[in-house]
């Protein structure tokens, strides 16, 4: 009795910790460069079934589930023209480097750019956008009438080149973490790797890949698993309650 009611409320935690997830997916949907997080899930410890009379093996019992990592689906959103030449979509799998004011360097591909006041490229945030060598983009004070960004990543201002502009991949065994809402790292902080299959366009900007429906439809789905548990887990409280009541009455 006692195991299900902890099976049970081990559920509802997890259905719980899916319904912020989704609320956070859904709330970036219409982030640019925004990409889908997902939970994985593993049961605690399971433990042989055993019939108490004949000492049979009826299977396997586990005492609930948790959180086990946390991914991320990088699959390619949407680009959409926004004609604004500092706006730059990827088509691929790379990321551009950005750089925070504290020096501390992630990845993201929203290509939502702007000039700041000292003529760098920065993103919505403020972090400057690296160049091939990880130094940030300098276009100029002023002056700048024709900005060009061809699809190799080279950068040419008034008909003069400036920069090259890379993208990177994380490696396979790499180990993601979310910094904010569109930036991302490793969690030792290891180099990223030269995108070899990624190409830049410019005047475009990357859509979240997050479904509004799909993810809406996703959110019913886990409510309804919440409030399953909910009601096995009021069924065994009021059944212990019940048999507590009767052992008072013997």
């Amino acid at each position: 009795m006692l195991r299900g009611i902890y099976t049970s409320a081990t559920g509802m935690e997890a259905q719980k910790d899916q319904q912020s997830l989704i609320a956070d997916n859904l709330a970036n949907s219409n982030t640019s460069g925004f990409k889908a997080v997902r939970h994985i899930y593993q049961s605690f410890d399971t433990h042989p079934l055993m019939n108490s009379v004949t000492g049979q093996n009826m299977g396997e019992i586990s005492h609930g589930i948790e959180t086990y990592s946390t991914s991320y689906d990088f699959s390619q959103g949407a680009l959409r023209q926004t004609g604004n030449p500092l706006d730059i979509g990827i088509q691929g799998t790379g990321f551009f480097a950005v750089q925070d004011i504290n020096g501390n360097v992630g990845y993201t591909r929203n290509g939502h750019f702007t000039l700041d006041r000292e003529g760098y490229i920065v993103t919505q945030a403020g972090d400057y956008l690296l160049d091939q060598g990880q130094a940030p983009i300098f276009l100029g004070f002023q002056g700048v009438r024709d900005f060009t960004v061809l699809r190799n990543g080279n950068l040419v201002v008034n008909g003069d080149y400036v920069a090259r502009l890379n993208t990177f991949e994380f490696p396979e065994d790499a180990k993601i973490v979310r910094q904010a809402g569109d930036k991302y790292t490793t969690e030792l902080g290891a180099a990223l790797l030269s995108s070899t299959n990624s190409t830049l366009v410019q005047g475009f900007v990357e859509n979240s890949n997050v479904s509004p429906v799909k993810t809406s439809a996703q959110m019913v789905q886990v409510m309804r698993g919440y409030e399953a548990n909910q009601r096995a887990l009021r069924a065994q409280t009021d059944t212990l309650q019940l048999l507590m009541q009767l052992g008072q009455n013997i």
